[in-house]
């Protein structure tokens, strides 16, 4: 399997080349064109490479702001193309499982993922839905890769022991497993927290990285969050 992202970083789509039996999970309605050779089924929930779905894990995804259902592609011979579209004008972010441990993915990011993937929604708490982060995270852990879409470019920040970082809570892809997070106000006075828009963000916390987006997505309410998830 073979794959690339292309027409970044504003409208990028991404790319995969499939030989036969090869498996493309995806985010349902983010498939741009595919080949004939290629086998699509839907499944309730989240579904990873040793998994089906199930309604109890679909309900879960909808909490956190993913779809119901997810769509799997199969290569029925060799030589297939399948081209996948985020929802949003922005860059696709990739992460490579394989010896970087695991990785929590916030609300609406997940694209697609290939390979040995493991992918469970963990309860983030109060904590993740006050940050809009969600009130469940999806893990994704194993050796395969992970697609996330994103709102405008994407920014890397590698902390070392101890170190913090604070990032708007709108603006979070990705993080690493061994990371802390924290709500918190944005100064130490609650009146210039207010006064400057920024309200509360995140303080992350090292050892691992960040992934964020230079935009964020307008605010949609919780019914539009939940049409969307659902269809």
């Amino acid at each position: 399997m073979e794959y690339c992202i292309k027409y970044a970083p504003v409208f990028s789509v991404l790319e995969i080349k499939l030989n036969e039996a090869d498996v493309v999970v995806a985010q349902p309605n983010s498939m741009l064109s595919m080949t004939s050779g290629l086998q699509l089924t839907a499944s309730v929930g989240r579904k990873d490479s040793r998994k089906s779905g199930s309604w109890l894990g679909g309900m879960k995804s909808v909490l956190g702001g993913e779809n119901l259902f997810t769509a799997e592609f199969r290569a029925k011979r060799d030589g297939q193309l399948l081209m996948l579209a985020p929802d949003a004008q922005g860059d696709i972010l990739t992460i490579q499982l394989a010896g970087s441990g695991g990785f929590f993915l916030t609300r609406g990011s997940y694209l697609a993922n290939v390979g040995d993937c493991q992918l469970n929604i963990k309860y983030g708490g109060v904590k993740g839905m006050m940050a809009k982060t969600g009130l469940f995270l999806l893990h994704a852990i194993g050796d395969g890769t992970v697609f996330c879409q994103t709102y405008g470019a994407i920014v890397e920040k590698d902390l070392t022991e101890g170190e913090n970082f604070f990032v708007d809570n709108r603006f979070v892809v990705a993080f690493s497993d061994s990371v802390q997070y924290q709500l918190v106000k944005a100064t130490s006075s609650v009146k210039d927290s207010i006064l400057s828009g920024e309200g509360l963000v995140v303080k992350y916390t090292g050892p691992g990285r960040v992934y964020y987006q230079t935009r964020g997505k307008p605010a949609v309410g919780w019914l539009g969050s939940l049409f969307s998830a659902m269809y």
